[in-house]
């Protein structure tokens, strides 16, 4: 897994670097205002699924409730954002945040994160 560090979006804006990830499972710091920008320059479409670590939470009002992964299909030539993403339920002890691709062929992230 490859840590991917955030840019943070200011008042004056931000031009974000995208960058090709080296494998197909990465991490990045969460502090529950960040986002994952995919760019999909493929022929095909293709999948990002950020990993819950929380998947069920027993609530005394509605009982068990599920979390599931968090999960978009990004088509060819289009981009995506994902986020922001809730600390309690994605964060690992380390506050890192897992997501996985199901390719990285002409494939570009981001991690933005407001300021």
């Amino acid at each position: 897994m490859a840590l991917i560090d955030s840019q943070t979006i200011v008042e004056g804006g931000l031009t974000p670097t995208l960058t090709t990830p080296a494998e197909v499972t990465n991490t990045f710091t969460n502090g529950g205002t960040e986002f994952i920008l995919i760019e999909n320059s493929s022929g095909s479409s293709i999948t990002c699924t950020v990993t819950t670590r929380v998947t069920t939470v027993e609530n005394p009002l509605y009982g068990d409730l599920t979390k599931s992964n968090a999960s978009t299909t990004i088509e060819a030539g289009a981009t995506a954002f994902m986020g922001t993403f809730s600390m309690t339920a994605y964060n690992g002890d380390d506050s890192v945040v897992s997501f996985t691709l199901s390719s990285i062929s002409s494939i570009k992230v981001a991690i933005l994160t407001l300021g």
